[in-house]
């Protein structure tokens, strides 16, 4: 059989191999040439090799191979680029080579050769490398030329990671322990990135670009810390299926949008799952937040018990394999996935829904989004958005079935004085409501932004150009963004720079201060969905608006919307901008109102959703005359940013050559 495979690389082969199943190859791995290859296609001729295929079971389906070709044009991207970025690591073979003990008897052997020969033998196998690092090149060869030592060559596959990282001491003292470090700046960024994710798998922080070397970098110097097993995986204390009966609702549509409080949300999806499940057809949930991703697994297996399968980088290996191929097999079950679930072989797959906000962008800008509306198409299933507030351009799109539950939290804004932290009536109801779970926002990392009196601004990093925040003891400042840090000086005037609003840590040690911390009180930057609160207090979120870029009130808005969606009872704004146009549609709970104004500004300006914006960073300005954009550049630090603006209809052009001329860095925004 004459058959295409995708290889590593980005490129495709055409090879005949004797394939062993009755069904299609494509889909299968296959082991070729000391990697992992997948079968994407069939060829009219090849050449003819030798092929392993180490499933019995195809990996994925032809239709998942399809939208991802599909996702990868749109994108500008080689389609098998895309394929093995999502490619789970575990599924990712390669062979390797070591040194393993012979069976030949040892016998009149000098000190040295025993003394290798018991180290191999403690360890069962080593790399010929690592041996000859440690005992040197000539007694290792002279071993293996005795036939002390043998080669074997076999295939392995990266371990699934089963632990988790999280950050393990205040971000002041992180940043002090990596104060001279060399690659002190890409270091602090994945301190950052752990500061607002809380913990991460090893799985999620390679694909934000971060190196196992700077993971070890952390863990060596003590700043964060692995555990075990954030997700259970049973619960024989738990329910298998709820039995009680629900309103009924109207089936979802093959275009759906669900949003506004997020209680509501989740009891309109366990609903619409259940009916799935008793129809015998299965669907996928994708959830890329590590947090909800985890409190969704322990509410879901209550309700369906072991007809959920969950495909996480929290499993053990074994357990995540055991799922992947399950969901093949078998029908009517409830896949409950993060990005590594994406190319899972789901049988009979009948609805697709993404949860959560967030922009789901893998590095090179690919909302994976598109993907799973591909792959709805071409199963034929139905498509569901279901968040607080999605982005603005689904909230109001035609030929979308929307569902809106608007919350019942009472909304109260309160005028606060620039100086403070905590108003009156924000520190009464925690003071009064000492049962109640109240969560407490503050949109900014660390303790203030640094501000000179004598210049008469907020100082910015010299680096990427984001305002710079001050330190608890006024002694340094760094960037949250790039990770720079320096003395607390202003670079114009060298005048001692002050504090300047407050940030997350300065909000806890007023907490502290005035009540005391207690169990019943979060404190976060931004609101998560996973778990519900009676009172939640917004502090300081207007920093978001100081923001110069399009999107910023839709920013703000559906910040304050989402705090709004996980609050019971209460939501306490505090604001300096009291008269906030925007915080009217929040009190009237107005999100339709909100929405329409925006798109009109965005329409006359002729911004996105109207056209496109991609970030470029380059060492090279390139030659983009011929191109049908407009461009608006600055410099950072030694790169050009330029900031280029396309029409949707010239979008995927556009974005091929940009590519093609191998930017530092592109962004689609």
């Amino acid at each position: 059989m004459n058959l295409r495979l995708a290889l590593p690389g980005g490129k495709t082969i055409k090879v005949k191999a004797h394939f062993p199943y009755e069904d299609s190859p494509v889909g299968y791995r296959v082991l070729f040439s000391g990697k992992t290859a997948i079968v994407v296609g069939l060829a009219n001729e090849g050449q003819e090799v030798g092929l392993e295929f180490p499933d019995t079971k195809p990996f994925t389906t032809e239709k998942h191979i399809r939208a991802l070709i599909d996702t990868a044009n749109y994108y500008g991207l080689i389609p098998w680029h895309l394929l093995y970025k999502l490619l789970p690591s575990v599924f990712d073979w390669r062979l390797e080579e070591y040194i393993s003990l012979s069976e030949k008897p040892i016998a009149f052997l000098d000190k040295k050769s025993l003394e290798i020969l018991s180290w191999v033998k403690a360890r069962g196998k080593v790399r010929e490398e690592n041996l000859k690092k440690r005992f040197g090149n000539e007694p290792v060869k002279y071993l293996l030329e005795l036939g002390f030592l043998t080669k074997k060559r076999e295939w392995k596959s990266p371990k699934l990671v089963e632990k988790f990282y999280r950050l393990c001491v205040p971000l002041e003292e992180a940043l002090q322990r990596l104060k001279r470090l060399k690659n002190k700046e890409e270091v602090s960024k994945l301190v950052y990135f752990l500061l607002e994710k809380r913990y991460a798998s090893l799985e999620e922080l390679k694909e934000q670009g971060f190196s196992s070397a700077q993971i070890r970098t952390l863990l060596n110097k003590g700043i964060i810390s692995q555990a075990e097993e954030v997700i259970p995986y049973t619960n024989p204390n738990l329910t298998k299926l709820r039995q009680e009966k629900k309103p009924l609702f109207r089936p979802l549509g093959s275009k759906s949008i669900l949003m506004g409080s997020w209680r509501e949300i989740k009891e309109r999806l366990f609903e619409e799952f259940m009916a799935h499940i008793d129809r015998g057809e299965s669907l996928f949930i994708f959830c890329d937040q590590g947090e909800l991703l985890r409190n969704l697994y322990e509410e879901m297996y209550a309700v369906f018990g072991d007809r959920l399968v969950l495909l996480s980088s929290f499993q053990r290996e074994k357990d995540f394999v055991k799922n992947w191929f399950r969901v093949y097999e078998e029908k009517g079950l409830v896949v409950l996935g993060s990005r590594i679930a994406l190319l899972s072989p789901i049988k009979d797959l009948r609805l697709v829904v993404v949860l959560g906000d967030r922009a789901s962008r893998l590095q090179d800008g690919t909302d994976l989004r598109h993907f799973l509306f591909e792959l709805s198409r071409y199963y034929g299933a139905n498509f569901c958005v279901a968040s607080p507030l999605p982005p603005l351009s689904l909230c109001l799109r035609e030929g979308w079935q929307r569902e809106v539950f608007i919350p019942s939290a009472e909304v109260t804004v309160i005028k606060r004085k620039p100086e403070e932290v905590l108003t009156d009536t924000a520190l009464k109801l925690l003071k009064e409501n000492t049962k109640e779970e109240s969560l407490i926002l503050v949109n900014k990392v660390g303790y203030a932004y640094a501000y000179c009196k004598a210049c008469g601004y907020i100082v910015e990093c010299p680096r990427c150009g984001s305002f710079l925040t001050l330190s608890k003891d006024k002694s340094t400042v760094f960037c949250t963004s790039c990770g720079y840090k320096g003395l607390a000086s202003c670079p114009e005037c060298g005048r001692e720079l002050q504090e300047l609003g407050f940030g997350i840590d300065k909000a806890v040690e007023e907490v502290e201060r005035l009540i005391g911390l207690r169990e019943n009180i979060t404190f976060q930057t931004k609101p998560e969905l996973g778990k519900t609160y009676d009172n939640v207090l917004v502090l300081h979120a207007d920093n978001i608006l100081s923001v110069p870029w399009y999107d910023s009130a839709e920013e703000y808005f559906s910040y304050m919307w989402k705090a709004l969606s996980v609050s019971k009872k209460r939501l306490i704004v505090q604001t300096v901008l009291e008269h906030n146009p925007l915080l009217e549609f929040l009190k009237t709970k107005d999100w339709e109102g909100f929405c329409k104004e925006e798109l009109e500004r965005r329409r006359e300006e002729n911004l996105p959703p109207y056209t496109r914006l991609i970030r470029l960073e380059v060492r090279k300005e390139p030659d983009l005359s011929g191109l049908p954009v407009e461009v608006s550049k600055r410099r950072v630090g030694d790169l050009k940013e330029l900031l280029i603006k396309v029409d949707t209809k010239n979008f995927a052009s556009v974005l091929k050559f940009l590519r093609s001329i191998r930017p530092m860095r592109l962004e689609v925004l």
